[in-house]
């Protein structure tokens, strides 16, 4: 079977909050019930299983073992885990892949392990608390984990959310996800629990540091179709954007209010860039929100420049007589407080959380198709290399022909100019 899920982060208020969810109560079928989990991850000494892509482990269920076996993942950045899962009962815990059901499943992971011993990697402790809430869309499973994962003499606390498609289109999946998370503190989550457990065993981080992102460059294959690359480089724009508004809630580094700003901007050049094939209301709605939050990060990035790139180097060199600075800093210190504050409320509310939840649907739903559009069919299907050439082509020739009168433009005008090329959108 295929198990489809999205994850969410949750800190002590988060889970709180989402247990007190009116929404919860709204949407949920029956009775929750609460589990106590113990789970026993098993690899190669070399990590091949890892290596391949296959986490198996033993789970303990009340007073039985179950033994699963997964194997994929999702693309990357914050969209919906999608592996293939063989679960079948584990008699006296104990490991037997000829009880596998799924015959390509089994045969894979032989081939995987060749003649290398398994051996327990790491284990998961976790207190569970699930609920089956229902959408006219499907069913979704609502799991509250609290717990920890344990490597040798290492451990590392966890609370996570998982929303896990029981029935129905994966569309149910977002209509749970926005009715709950729109107004409880939460980030998408990565990483697995495998994954948090190999990460563990490595000496690194469990739980990815709250700290500001950098744009990465996905790998992109010129070969590949324009909407393979579209949905690549809009995730990677989505895990950017995340990072950065969890950094600007809980630091006060400058770096997070820009590089949010970057992600922010890298969305809607992304959005133009594949406009022909991705263009339609939501890729509007996400630009326009888009813009919406870039505003607001920009009104404190602007700050944080003043305060640390300008107005502390101009008080450097001046006069040690010149008045005025002292001053002047403590309005912009005030001033940065204030904007900080408003950019938190607005990345705490409604506005900020939708706009993440549609960004990640609009990707893994493939929110752009136009099913009776055969043009747009053709320009999702070309090679993105065709795609990417056009694209700056079309850009260069504005760029030259606004830039022919360039000693005369204003500076607004020269600023729209720069816009058309951005030289290093990672920046």
């Amino acid at each position: 079977m295929t198990e489809i899920e999205l994850k969410f982060l949750l800190d002590e208020a988060g889970e709180a909050a989402l247990r007190a969810s009116p929404a919860l109560k709204r949407l949920g079928k029956g009775a929750g019930r609460r589990r106590k989990l113990r789970s026993i991850y098993f690899d190669t000494p070399e990590g091949d299983l890892r290596a391949r892509g296959f986490a198996l482990r033993l789970r303990k269920v009340g007073r039985g073992w179950v033994q699963t076996v997964k194997a994929g993942g999702h693309a990357s950045g914050a969209g919906l885990f999608s592996m293939r899962e063989a679960e079948t009962p584990a008699p006296g815990g104990r490991l037997d892949l000829d009880l596998v059901p799924d015959a390509g499943l089994r045969e894979a992971l032989r081939e995987a392990l060749g003649d290398a011993p398994l051996n327990p990697i790491f284990e998961t402790r976790i207190d569970r608390t699930e609920r089956v809430l229902t959408t006219p869309e499907g069913e979704v499973e609502l799991a509250i984990d609290v717990g920890e994962v344990l490597a040798g003499e290492r451990r590392a606390a966890f609370r996570e959310a998982e929303l896990e498609l029981k029935s129905g289109a994966p569309g149910a999946i977002y209509a749970v996800a926005r009715a709950l998370f729109e107004t409880v503190p939460a980030r998408f989550s990565e990483m697995s629990k495998a994954g948090r457990g190999h990460a563990l065993t490595a000496g690194l981080p469990a739980l990815p540091p709250v700290e500001p992102r950098r744009a990465r460059k996905p790998a992109l294959d010129p070969a590949e179709t324009t909407e393979a690359a579209a949905a690549r480089i809009l995730r990677e724009c989505l895990a950017q954007i995340d990072a950065n508004a969890a950094a600007v809630l809980e630091r006060d580094d400058p770096a997070g209010p820009h590089q949010l700003r970057v992600g922010l901007r890298r969305v809607r050049s992304a959005l133009s860039l594949f406009g022909p094939a991705l263009a339609g209301p939501k890729a509007e709605a996400l630009s326009a929100a888009a813009r919406e939050l870039a505003a607001a990060a920009g009104d404190l990035r602007d700050l944080d420049v003043l305060a640390t790139e300008i107005l502390g180097p101009a008080a450097a060199r001046a006069p040690a007589d010149a008045a005025g600075f002292e001053a002047l800093a403590e309005s912009v210190a005030a001033r940065r407080i204030e904007a900080r504050a408003r950019l938190r409320e607005t990345l705490a509310g409604p506005q900020a959380r939708r706009l993440l939840i549609d960004l990640s649907a609009f990707v893994e739903l493939r929110g752009w198709l136009r099913p009776t559009d055969l043009a747009q069919t053709a320009q999702l299907a070309r090679p993105v290399g065709e795609t990417a050439a056009a694209a700056l082509g079309k850009r260069w020739k504005k760029v030259r022909r606004q830039a022919r009168d360039l000693e005369s433009l204003d500076v607004e005008a020269r600023h729209e100019l720069e816009t058309v090329f951005e030289t290093d959108p990672y920046s």
